[in-house]
C-alpha cells in the first residue's frame, strides 16, 4: 500500500502582477521505505513540493494523502502533525544561532516528544556517526558550513520520522561527507520504514537514487 499519494497537485503564489505558478505535479505514489530524488530545472518547484509535503503551505489545487491523512485538511493541526511525522533538512540549515549544537538537537527532540534520556542517547549516537561528537558545545557560528549541514541532518532524523525531506542536503559538503550524509539518510529511511525525498540538482547525487521524480516548470493554473 502506498504511504504517499499525490494527485493533480498545483501551487501558485498571488502577486500584484497576477498569479505566479510554482509547481505542477500530476501524479506521485510512494511506499514506506522508498528513497526518491526530486529533480528538475531551477524554478520547477523542488522546494515547493517539499514544503507542501511537510504541510507548511497548502496547495492551490490537488490532493496530498500521507498515511491516509489529507494534508490540505490539517488546518491548525498541521504544526503538531509536522513535529511528529516529518524530518526536514533545510537548505539554509535553520539552526538556532544562540544555542549550542547539543541544545539545538535536544530542543528538536523535545518538540518531537522524545523522552529526555532517550534524546540524550540518540544525540550522542547520531553526532558520533556524523563526526560531530566533539562539536556539541559549539554554537552554529563556530561550525563550518559542512558541520552545520550534518547537524541539520542529525536534527531531522532524531525522531525516526515516517516522512524525511531533504532540500539539497549535500550542497555544503565535500564528496566524503556528502556520501556519509546520504548513506545515513537512506539507512535510517530503510531501517525505520520511512519515506525519503531528496531535492537535488547534483548529478552525482541523482545517480544514487534508482527512482526519481522529475518536475517540469509550472504553467498557469486554470481553476
Amino acid at each position: 500500500m502506498n504511504l504517499l499519494q499525490v494527485r493533480d497537485l498545483r501551487k501558485e503564489y498571488r502577486q500584484p502582477g497576477g498569479a505566479v505558478p510554482a509547481l505542477c505535479l500530476d501524479f506521485l505514489d510512494a511506499r514506506a521505505g522508498e528513497a526518491l530524488a526530486v529533480t528538475g530545472p531551477s524554478g520547477s518547484g523542488k522546494t515547493t513540493l517539499l514544503r507542501l509535503l511537510a504541510a507548511s503551505i497548502r496547495p492551490t489545487r490537488g490532493k496530498i494523502l500521507f498515511a491516509g491523512q489529507d494534508l490540505g485538511a490539517l488546518g491548525e493541526k498541521a504544526t503538531a502533525w509536522r513535529a511528529r511525522s516529518v524530518g526536514y533538512v533545510f537548505q539554509e540549515m535553520n539552526l538556532l544561532r544562540d544555542f549550542t549544537l547539543r541544545e539545538n538537537l535536544l530542543l528538536a527532540a523535545a518538540i518531537s516528544g522524545i523522552p529526555p534520556s532517550t534524546a540524550r542517547e540518540r544525540v550522542l549516537e547520531l553526532t558520533r556517526r556524523l563526526g560531530l561528537e566533539n562539536r556539541l558545545q559549539h554554537r552554529p557560528s563556530a561550525l563550518s558550513l559542512g558541520e552545520q549541514q550534518r547537524a541539520a541532518v542529525a536534527r531531522a532524523v532524531l525522531h525516526n520520522p515516517p516522512l524525511l525531506l531533504a532540500d539539497e542536503p549535500t550542497a555544503s559538503l565535500d564528496a566524503e561527507n556528502a556520501g556519509i550524509v546520504l548513506h545515513l539518510l537512506r539507512e535510517i529511511c530503510a531501517g525505520a520504514g520511512s519515506l525519503l525525498l531528496v531535492a537535488t540538482h547534483d548529478e552525482s547525487v541523482k545517480k544514487l537514487f534508482p527512482r526519481q521524480v522529475e518536475l517540469r516548470r509550472a504553467e498557469g493554473i486554470t481553476q
